[in-house]
């Protein structure tokens, strides 16, 4: 019996759709990013929607205080704690040029290295009767400035998640049931609704733990910070709080701020290296003990594949993209693990996919 001819996959079209995808990503941030953050914040929201709806609250009421409550909270961040962070990161290069001021070896051989390009730069300009282009150095480029600049685009995209995550909810279970009832076949409905009914699990677990993980790292740090002596701790616990929404990379980066502000504060190394060490042996005990038994045993993911999604966004969306990255992967590790065609895909982003029952109720 012939059996018909394996049809070969045309990588030339894979090459250029993934071509055109990754241009569409980055050409359509500031339009993609809010919708990305609304639907997540949308499922997300969604069992709370259907909680209050059980208990007769119409869904646009929900919908109302849900959004109400996002942007209150995002003010009071906003007017509490910009002004120091940007007044930091103002004085952060400052900083960073008392920490190059340091006599070492190191330092001493770069001048002596830029003592002979100058040196070479002269010889060579001395047999010129061109006269030089003369080039104004800027330094000390204002943050402030260029965070002013940006904020109507920012706040732009704010209001946008806002406003589209309230009309999602407002809708109630009807966008996701219009969703189901575009699909052909009573099988996909129902991988449809298992989907979503996991997604919402799934995030709503990850959120919601991380962000209670995150809010008692946020104290201690601060705590750590003020026993330091360090300017305006709670600063430190805000930083602390935030960043480590961004897997691997937040701790780091927040670990060399504060190291940075104590070599300022104390100007003394050992001091920042302390400090330094004392920031990341917190965030690496919430990092290998306290998250893995809250919610790692339950939401497995490859930490390669984490890293990878997270530089991945970080290239195509900034700071954003490194906060909605892991979202992003448990969505689609999700949906590859509905199907047994994708489901080796879904095992390697992170374990085994679950067969759970799911309830039909949308």
């Amino acid at each position: 019996m012939a059996t018909e001819p394996r049809t070969k996959a045309n990588w030339a079209q894979i090459g250029v759709f993934v071509f055109l995808a990754l241009f569409f990503l980055d050409w359509a941030s500031d339009f993609l990013i809010p919708i990305i953050a609304a639907l997540l914040g949308f499922l997300i929201m969604r069992p709370i929607e259907r909680r209050m709806s059980r208990w007769g609250v119409p869904s646009a009421i929900t919908a109302f205080l849900i959004c109400a409550v996002a942007g209150v909270s995002l003010t009071f961040a906003a007017w509490n704690f910009s002004h120091p962070i940007a007044q930091l990161a103002e004085d952060l290069p400052e900083m960073i040029n008392d920490l190059r001021r340091m006599p070492n070896a190191a330092a001493d051989t770069l001048d002596k290295l830029g003592a002979a390009a100058k040196a070479a730069e002269d010889a060579v300009d001395s047999g010129d009767d061109t006269p030089a282009m003369e080039v104004k150095v800027v330094e000390n480029t204002n943050f402030i400035g260029s965070l002013v600049a940006s904020a109507p685009v920012m706040l732009g995209q704010i209001a946008l998640t806002i406003v589209l995550m309230f009309f999602l909810i407002s809708s109630g279970s009807s966008f996701v049931r219009k969703l189901v009832e575009s699909l052909p076949r009573f099988a996909d409905k129902r991988a449809a609704v298992g989907i979503v009914q996991q997604v919402e699990q799934k995030l709503g677990l990850y959120l919601g733990g991380i962000t209670l993980i995150n809010f008692c790292l946020g104290i201690v740090i601060g705590g750590a910070m003020a026993l330091w002596g360090l300017p305006n701790p709670v600063m430190f616990g805000v930083i602390a709080f935030s960043l480590n929404f961004i897997p691997y990379v937040g701790a780091v980066f927040g670990a060399l701020l504060a190291s940075i502000v104590g070599f300022n504060v104390y100007n003394d190394a050992w001091t920042a290296i302390l400090v330094f060490s004392t920031y990341m042996a917190l965030t690496s005990i919430e990092g290998q003990l306290i998250t893995p038994y809250v919610i790692s045993n339950r939401l497995k993911l490859n930490p390669t594949v984490v890293f990878v999604t997270v530089a991945f966004f970080a290239w195509i969306w900034s700071v954003v993209g490194m906060v909605i990255a892991v979202p992003v992967l448990i969505t689609v590790k999700v949906i590859l693990d509905q199907s047994q065609s994708t489901r080796a895909a879904g095992i390697f982003l992170g374990g085994a996919g679950e067969n759970t029952e799911v309830e039909t109720e949308l």
